[in-house]
């Protein structure tokens, strides 16, 4: 489920720039982006944007996590519970900041760096088998932005300035919530272990040793 990352992302960019008229547009978009943009706005390209792309993600560790145990669980019933496992993986994004003008790029990319560096951290909540988890990660950035402007990713509408910045999360995982079944032990069929008592200071022997059913013992 690495695209709830993209969603956590994407909601964290939109809500810093929900009173500017700065256009936002996800993994899912950023594909095919002035494309999607110009059946949007009827062939009209409106700048600012901010397109976000997901490279891919990396498997840090093929071993499974567990992130709940026997006494930590996300659900407990009756007959069943639910705990959570984790692959670690590492997912790799590219954020590009279009704008008319040089200036204007300078003045985004800098409000951006300050609000990821200050505001790392990204909340989502990871639905399976109908209960929900909430897990937290964080977005870091590199340290290069770069000027993409000559790059003709588009359609012929004008010149623009495209700032293009790398962001990791390092800390993500690919989650597995499955449902396990209790462990029970029938009255029936217990027995308990019994110990004809002995001086303390000798060494039981395999004679003082034996097995009596439950009703036995109740008795």
């Amino acid at each position: 489920m690495v695209y709830l990352y993209d969603e956590a992302l994407v909601a964290k960019l939109k809500s810093w720039t929900h009173n500017t008229n700065m256009h936002v547009y996800a993994p899912s978009d950023s594909r095919t982006l002035f494309e999607t943009i110009a059946d949007e706005n009827e062939d009209e390209i409106k700048l600012p944007i901010l397109a976000l792309t997901r490279s891919g993600f990396e498997i840090t560790n093929t071993n499974k996590r567990p992130l709940t145990y026997d006494g930590l669980k996300i659900f407990e019933g009756d007959e069943y519970t639910q705990q959570l496992n984790a692959i670690p993986i590492s997912i790799n994004y590219q954020l590009d900041i279009y704008t008319r003008t040089l200036k204007e790029a300078d003045l985004y990319a800098r409000d951006l760096i300050f609000n990821l560096i200050n505001h790392c951290k990204v909340e989502m909540v990871i639905p399976h088998n109908g209960v929900d988890y909430t897990h937290h990660g964080h977005v870091f950035i590199s340290n290069n932005v770069e000027d993409n402007s000559g790059i003709s990713e588009r359609m012929d509408f004008g010149q623009f300035t495209r700032y293009t910045l790398n962001l990791i999360i390092d800390d993500a995982y690919l989650w597995s919530a499955p449902f396990r079944g209790y462990y029970r032990i029938s009255e029936e069929d217990m027995k308990i272990f019994v110990r004809t008592p002995v001086d303390p200071a000798e060494k039981p022997t395999k004679e003082d040793i034996h097995f009596d059913d439950m009703e036995n013992v109740n008795e």
